[in-house]
């Protein structure tokens, strides 16, 4: 998939300083990148993109611009070169379900929602990504490493479900909170609590009921279709029963200590 335009930014005499950014695992600031511009590895950075349902806002415009100050301050602290990875969810509930609402094509609605977006970051003078990557030509990718997590016991399934299994991973949300090993992490993706997987302890990866099987159905071209015997789609934001992840992080004794939603 391509980005937008690149501003060539001009190149300053001398070097910045370096970024130093929150930690969460450690509760301090960090320098980055890990590497120092004199190692010569490039600097790397993943940022979650769009999903193309509607126009831009500004809290869309508050969050590139961000991500573009980390890329332009690592450039000028001497990172040559710099890895911006940013994706596109061209497949999701939200644009399945304005398409549908709307009865337009929902991969007509991606593309045009995309292109805006594109215009949007152009204007706003934001450097594009190093690579930019759309969710449905990387289904493909999605399905074969699934499928590597499934051989390896990693992953298992629940119905027409695939969960990933914390812990075939000791270090498992060390990252992210710095807990010792005995702690525990659930990260529940809508609320079936009739999944055993929703227990503590366990990430579900569920069956899109909106698109069904992604790699069967893309090639029958009935991604976003709809069986009679589901819902109307409802509106197109998350709610406490959309696909949004609720992490909720206990203690060794099971003991609920934060709740993130």
């Amino acid at each position: 998939m391509d980005a937008w335009p690149t501003n060539n930014p001009p190149t300053l005499p001398g070097r910045g300083d370096t970024l130093r950014l929150y930690d969460t695992s450690t509760g301090t600031l960090v320098p980055t990148p890990a590497g120092s511009a004199d190692s010569g590895s490039p600097a790397r950075i993943y940022v979650c993109g769009i999903t193309p349902y509607d126009a831009t806002h500004i809290g869309h415009a508050a969050t590139y611009t961000a991500f573009d100050l980390v890329q332009r301050v690592w450039r000028d602290a001497g990172h040559e070169q710099v890895r911006y990875v940013q994706n596109v969810t061209d497949v999701d509930d939200p644009l399945l379900e304005r398409a549908n609402k709307n009865g337009a094509d929902w991969q007509v609605l991606a593309l045009r929602e995309t292109a805006l977006f594109r215009e949007d970051m152009t204007a706003l003078r934001i450097l594009p990504p190093y690579r930019y990557i759309g969710a449905v030509e990387a289904i493909p990718l999605v399905v074969e490493l699934v499928e590597r997590l499934l051989e390896s016991g990693a992953a298992y399934h629940v119905d027409e479900d695939i969960y990933f299994d914390v812990h075939s991973d000791s270090e498992f949300g060390a990252e992210l909170f710095g807990e010792p090993p005995g702690h525990r992490l659930s990260f529940r993706i809508g609320v079936d609590r009739s999944r055993p997987a929703q227990q503590e302890g366990a990430v579900q990866m569920p069956h899109h009921r909106g698109a069904g099987n992604y790699r069967q159905r893309l090639s029958q071209g009935s991604v976003g279709r709809r069986d009679d015997t589901e819902s109307e789609p409802g509106p197109a934001r998350h709610s406490p029963q959309s696909n949004k992840a609720r992490v909720i992080p206990t203690d060794s004794s099971g003991r609920r200590n934060h709740r993130w939603r």
